[in-house]
């Protein structure tokens, strides 16, 4: 039995029960057969007409839930991303906020759950590439299939530079696990970010050389000292110059400009290279995510990079993002408060 028969049986109850007592009662009023009969059918008429409103009322209740009842099919055959009509009594809109609450989390955690079999997936790939590089280069050498001393050391050159490819992998996977844990400690103190710029772009001058790139820097002088960890936003500036240079076109120039903006210091890396398709833009600070698989490899990047970064400027209470045009070029940016996260 559904629920509709069932408020229409409890309805039609309560009236019939009504319609007997009130037929009792004119009964024993001593009226006129005529006079009974009159009420008799202006009762039946007002129970009618109950039947009818009770109906009308319950149809919208039935609605809302049989539209639940679709979407709670829908969730069950995996596809959370369903928002029901908050529209009706004020129990059933109550009922349906709750409903979309729900769905939404659990839409949430579905993304989350694929995304962490996306994360195993790459994490995978990149671990298998280089233990399978040493493995088949230490293998030759153990079989004595090489006997020349130069190849010998071209191979052995090979699986120094895996291990450390390998090495600096897990080393990023933990430090960005700690960050994401919320167990790295924020440790600042008073550093005029200018020097750290400078010192950052220094590590940089023969990889400028080799591409025939410039570095343009504008500083605002009106910036002084600001609480940060230094070594960590030198890893953040180097990152972001790193991708700058290894997607830049050849003799070409990055622009990169520190000023206070709004209570913050802010940085822009700017390059003038082939630019970010839109839709990475929302995913380029993920882990493991590569704009260009084929090019981010070529470089040699892990995909870690931008994720890192991204938690060491959240850490400082900063904020980072990136503009992008296609056949322009993209800006990379982050800001640092002026004071203390604790004390804002």
């Amino acid at each position: 039995m559904n629920l509709r028969t069932m408020l229409m049986l409890a309805n039609a109850l309560s009236i019939v029960l009504i319609l007997v007592f009130l037929i009792i009662s004119y009964a024993r009023m001593l009226l006129s057969p005529e006079l009974i009969l009159t009420l008799t059918l202006i009762t039946i008429g007002a129970g009618s007409l109950s039947m009818i409103v009770h109906f009308v009322f319950t149809s919208k209740i039935l609605i809302s839930v049989n539209q639940m009842t679709v979407d709670t099919s829908r969730i069950a055959e995996g596809k959370f991303d369903v928002k029901v009509a908050e529209e009706g009594p004020t129990e059933i809109r109550e009922l349906a906020q709750h409903f979309n609450a729900m769905s939404e989390k659990l839409n949430l955690m579905f993304r989350e759950v694929k995304r962490s079999e996306q994360y195993k997936t790459e994490l995978s790939h990149d671990l298998r590439t280089p233990v399978s590089s040493i493995r088949s280069f230490a293998e030759a050498l153990q079989d004595g299939v090489i006997t020349d001393e130069e190849t010998q050391q071209k191979y052995l050159q090979t699986i120094e530079q895996e291990t450390e490819r390998l090495s600096h992998l897990i080393e990023e996977l933990l430090n960005l696990s700690q960050l994401e844990s919320g167990t790295s400690p924020y440790e600042p103190s008073l550093v005029h970010p200018d020097v750290v710029l400078v010192e950052t772009l220094q590590q940089f001058e023969r990889k400028l050389q080799e591409r025939q790139l410039e570095f343009e820097v504008q500083v605002d002088d009106k910036i002084e000292v600001i609480p940060m960890m230094p070594d960590s936003i030198k890893r953040v500036l180097t990152n972001l110059i790193q991708n700058a240079i290894a997607y830049s076109n050849d003799q070409s120039t990055i622009h990169i400009s520190l000023k206070k903006v709004d209570g913050v210091a802010l940085f822009l890396i700017r390059d003038e290279g082939s630019g970010i398709p839109t839709e990475s833009l929302d995913r380029i600070f993920d882990r493991f995510y590569r704009v260009e698989k084929s090019r981010n490899s070529k470089h040699g990047g892990s995909g870690l990079g931008l994720a890192i970064s991204r938690q060491l400027i959240e850490l400082h209470g900063g904020e980072i993002g990136v503009k992008s045009t296609i056949g322009v070029g993209s800006e990379f940016y982050f800001t640092l408060p002026l004071e203390k996260k604790e004390d804002l």
